[in-house]
């Protein structure tokens, strides 16, 4: 990728329930940024189809699995998750705990992680032009994207960290023993 180009992130399964045709075909209207989708699995080909349909097959990467994807997290501009299904969004927490602004489709796991939130954004599932209008308005607005990213770590920090889930699930234990 150019250096100095919005980096747009997306992660899992190249499958169709991930919805990430969805992502690409938004892409054409967000012409100053480059999209990874970090994954492998059945739908690549239809995938580099639909990039190639769109015109941005320049701007679209498809590098396969990451064994290592902090760094990916870490480096993106916008991290999005563009699922049709997504029962809990476990990918929208590790975007949060990156400290990085997500946009994400209003379905159930993630809209149970960001709807009511100033912790994200919410885009209308299945509509390429909502997702653009979100990507477009947080790189247009640095101060909106680092706010939302600032919220986000937060958020993570309060309800996902490894020792608030540790001391959750330890106060569950001490209430289930016997006394």
């Amino acid at each position: 990728m150019p250096a100095n180009v919005p980096f747009l992130l997306a992660m899992g399964r190249l499958h169709p329930n991930k919805g990430f045709d969805v992502l690409i075909r938004a892409l054409q209207d967000v012409p100053r940024a480059h999209l990874v989708i970090a994954g492998e699995g059945p739908a690549r080909d239809a995938l580099q189809d639909v990039a190639r349909q769109c015109g941005v097959t320049s701007r679209v990467h498809l590098p396969g699995w990451l064994s290592d994807t902090g760094p990916f997290l870490r480096a993106c501009d916008i991290f999005i998750c563009s699922s049709r299904i997504e029962p809990l969004g476990n990918i929208v927490i590790e975007a949060l705990s990156a400290g990085r602004p997500v946009i994400a489709g209003d379905i159930q796991g993630p809209a149970e992680i960001l709807r009511g939130t100033e912790d994200g954004l919410m885009a209308e599932s299945e509509n390429p032009h909502d997702f653009s209008l979100k990507i477009n308005d947080l790189l247009d607005d640095s101060d909106k994207a680092h706010a939302i990213a600032f919220k986000g770590r937060q958020r993570y920090e309060r309800e996902f960290s490894a020792l608030t889930v540790l001391a959750q699930w330890d106060r569950f234990f001490q209430q289930m023993r016997p006394r």
